[in-house]
């Protein structure tokens, strides 16, 4: 059987702007997904690549980050379930003790408290940069999304397949 991959135009983008006072050129934010597009392309049978791209109605590229592709095409096509593959474990229970425990299971509630708490983050290293991800898809429908360590192999089949998984799973409870 053929395994066929469709990419396009699905994303519509909108410039991130100026932002005190430094001018992000050709950065972007996503401002519509075309679910609808990507629904027809599975139902053909294919897999879908959403790239890191997106253009204006006028045409304009804008470069968008990954994370805010993957959320937001996951709230617009209202997916079960949405999965990070990242550099972090996931959020420790002790989050100052890099020996603690990883939370395998945060509800939605205790996810934005947390937020709340901890500092903006400024790269994906710091706890709360893929936790703001995971609490917008929960606040957007998203039922669980996943923080899981890439490198640890077979983190995903671990995620899905065991239990209490391997990663932190947040939870719409």
């Amino acid at each position: 059987s053929t395994i066929r991959v469709i990419s396009g135009n699905f994303i519509t983008a909108r410039p991130v702007g100026i932002v005190d006072g430094v001018d992000f050129r050709n950065s972007g934010l996503v401002r519509k997904v075309d679910a609808a597009g990507i629904r027809r392309s599975l139902d053909f049978g294919a897999i879908v690549l959403v790239s890191p791209f997106g253009f204006s109605p006028t045409g304009e590229a804008f470069n968008l980050t990954m994370e805010d592709v993957a959320t937001s095409t996951a709230i617009a096509s209202r997916a079960d379930k949405l999965l990070f593959l990242t550099e972090v474990p996931g959020i420790r229970e002790k989050l100052d003790d890099s020996d603690s425990g990883i939370d395998t299971e945060l509800a939605l509630a205790d996810a934005k408290r947390l937020l709340a708490a901890l500092p903006g983050p400024t790269q994906p290293s710091d706890t709360a940069f893929y936790l703001q991800h995971c609490v917008r898809a929960c606040e957007g429908g998203v039922e669980r999304s996943h923080i899981l360590p890439f490198a640890t192999d077979g983190a995903l089949l671990m995620e899905v397949f065991t239990h209490d998984g391997i990663g932190t799973m947040v939870v719409d409870e």
